[in-house]
């Protein structure tokens, strides 16, 4: 362990490969100077950044072959299993064209977590909004933000891309992980389920299940990403999910949400379930309208 990046280069002054998984907002210094003081391949956590005039200092920093060859985004979440089984049934039914929706839904059960350490992700957005993002753009290709809300713990964004649009849920307030992405595509009375929690897929044709995807469970979920995502890094290193072009487009993205303003008749309604009646089964649910109370 070092505490810094100058005593780490001093341990190992010729590295092959410098993994930066420091907070988020430390990656564009340091995958700058890494890239200056050494030949190493930089892979950077994501998101690599979360305002656009961070990677816009990269571009006027860098010639775009260093950036292209050299750094790479651990964008993890687009080379889980059930994602790689959905690309290939893309792939392979280019007919589909486009899907015309799409909805992720993300939660964490991180808003018991102490201060520090959610201080860490930042945001559930900034948290698990590069993670859907990353994933979904081998189906929409690019997105424009339309809508956003939310604070700390919460948020809903919408977003547009070619033949359709995308609604992306992330939330802080659960009792455990459950993360979830259906993808539509109407014209062909296609839907492709994907449970990113169990790794599995549905594919349905007109409602009716037609594949299913399972997992073996012989690794577990995010050992399964990473994985998944080195296997690229060694074998395919021009893989677009780990590339620069991506984590700018994400970079961008999220700086949208954090200027878009809120206005009349954009407010969500957001319900808690917050304790269950004594001698009752049924839950209490606790409603905050007009906002995220």
């Amino acid at each position: 362990m070092h505490k810094s990046l100058d005593a780490a280069l001093k341990q190992t002054p010729e590295p092959d490969i410098v993994v930066v998984a420091t907070p988020t907002d430390t990656h564009v210094d340091l995958a700058h100077e890494l890239l200056v003081s050494t030949e190493a391949l930089v892979l950077s956590e994501k998101p690599l950044a979360r305002l656009r005039q961070d990677t816009e200092r990269l571009r006027r920093g860098h010639a775009a072959r260093v950036l292209e060859d050299r750094l790479k985004v651990a964008h993890h979440f687009a080379f889980s299993p059930e994602v790689e089984w959905a690309r290939r049934l893309v792939t392979r039914n280019p007919g589909w064209g486009r899907p015309t929706q799409v909805a992720s839904v993300f939660n964490d059960a991180y808003s018991g977590l102490p201060d520090d350490q959610r201080r860490g992700y930042v945001s559930t957005w900034v948290d698990s909004g590069p993670n859907q993002l990353s994933l979904l753009h081998a189906f929409t290709g690019a997105v424009e933000l339309v809508h956003h809300v939310g604070g700390v713990d919460r948020a809903v964004t919408r977003l547009t891309h070619d033949g359709g649009t995308t609604t992306l849920s992330s939330n802080w307030r659960a009792a455990d992980t459950s993360k979830q992405t259906l993808i539509s595509y109407a014209d062909a009375g296609i839907e492709v389920r994907i449970d990113h929690t169990s790794m599995t897929g549905l594919l349905l044709h007109r409602g009716a299940v037609v594949a299913h995807a399972g997992y073996d469970g012989s690794l577990g979920r995010k050992e399964a990403h990473y994985t998944g995502l080195y296997r690229a890094l060694l074998d395919s290193p021009q893989d677009e999910r780990l590339g620069f072009q991506l984590a700018e487009s994400i970079a961008r993205t999220l700086q949208a949400a954090g200027d878009f303003r809120q206005g009349s008749g954009s407010a969500v309604s957001w319900e808690s379930v917050t304790r269950t009646d004594r001698g009752s089964n049924s839950l209490v649910q606790h409603s905050a309208p007009h906002g995220w109370g």
